[in-house]
């Protein structure tokens, strides 16, 4: 068997010192990656919630945007109607005091 020397040694405990360590801070920055790779897919998965959310609320605004619109559109259109039946009952009125008046000179 052949007689190592003391160099030739610590060279070998050396680099098996070093190869543990790097083994271990392998293991932990696998574990950091691992942890930041779960990080970011939950918020991903919170941005896609947050999306979804204001897409939804976007699509409520937009459904009462319509109703509005609808109901301005028959307030308008009421507002239409009682214009002409004023002008129906002002010339009504009209007629009613022609009549009056024409009763008036009999």
């Amino acid at each position: 068997m052949v007689e190592r020397s003391w160099v030739k040694k610590a060279g070998i405990c050396l680099s098996c010192l070093v190869f543990v360590v790097a083994l271990g801070a392998g293991c932990v920055s696998e574990k950091k990656i691992r942890e930041d790779r779960e990080a970011a897919q939950a918020a991903m998965k919170a941005a896609q919630d947050a999306a979804a959310r204001a897409e939804a609320a976007a699509e409520r605004a937009e459904a009462s945007a319509n109703s509005a619109d609808a109901a301005a559109a028959s307030a308008e259109a009421a507002a239409k109607r009682a214009e002409a039946a004023a002008a129906r009952a002002e010339k009504a009125a009209k007629k009613c005091e022609r009549a009056f008046e024409k009763g008036l000179r009999k």
